[in-house]
């Protein structure tokens, strides 16, 4: 998967996450979770849902982009979000509960 800022200004961010499947087997149904490291904050969300408590996200699929399909598949959503001192990319994603790679 890819987190990509996409722009950024003072006190506010947009980024796009891509998720690629890489396996043989579509997945049905995706979670995706991460960690924020300074404390921002997520305030719109297209092409999903989320929940956030605190510094963890949990991003969920829209009914149009449940599925992800296998060997090399994507879906992707966008947000924008807030920050103050500092803004790094999250480094540790979970998809459905298991650690995934960035």
């Amino acid at each position: 998967m890819t987190y990509t800022l996409t722009n950024q200004w003072p006190g506010g961010f947009q980024a796009e996450v891509r998720i690629v499947n890489r396996g043989a087997t579509a997945v049905k149904g995706w979670q995706l979770g991460w960690t924020y490291g300074d404390g921002q904050t997520i305030k719109q969300l297209w092409d999903g849902s989320y929940t956030q408590t605190g510094s963890k996200v949990t991003v969920t699929n829209a009914s149009y982009n449940a599925t992800i399909p296998a060997n090399g598949g994507s879906v992707s959503f966008g947000f924008l979000g807030g920050w103050n001192g500092s803004n790094t990319a999250p480094k540790q994603f979970t998809l459905n509960g298991a650690a995934c790679g960035a």
